[in-house]
């Protein structure tokens, strides 16, 4: 297999699954807004950031590293754009994990934790939307053999 068959396979993989977790956890969220709030609540007590998402912050980086090589073979925009926004997403939801104390003071003051956790939500499955898009334009691009 040459890397650029494995790139293409690769690449249609980590966006379908990427898709299927967003598209799942999205709808999840959406309609368990109140489960969510009082889970995000009861950590906030807490001084440390929940490990939960800490281990979602690390395999999301761990599988976005490789896109960033494979990437460039093919040299392919949309790829490159994608890993990126994943590092950024990473990036951003990694500082709010660094401020955890100043993270917590806001979600205990929060009135409208849960219209914002199905805002979230809606948003996830619109992402995950996209890149089940996204993997669609791999496939059709570079047929899968």
């Amino acid at each position: 297999m040459d890397l650029e068959s494995f790139s293409t396979k690769w690449f249609a993989l980590y966006y379908s699954v990427l898709a299927i977790c967003l598209i799942g956890a999205g709808g999840y969220i959406t309609l368990k807004k109140n489960q969510i709030a009082d889970y995000l609540l009861d950590k906030a007590d807490y001084e440390k950031p929940p490990a939960l998402f800490i281990r979602i912050l690390k395999y999301l980086l761990f599988f976005t590293l490789p896109g960033l090589v494979l990437s460039f073979t093919p040299f392919s925009w949309i790829e490159l754009l994608f890993t990126i926004w994943s590092l950024f997403v990473v990036y951003i939801a990694g500082l709010q994990l660094v401020r955890w104390e100043q993270s917590r003071t806001l979600i205990k003051a929060s009135q409208q934790l849960p219209s914002i956790i199905k805002r979230s939500g809606a948003i996830m499955v619109a992402v995950g939307s996209a890149i089940f898009l996204l993997a669609y334009l791999v496939i059709t691009r570079h047929p899968i053999s």
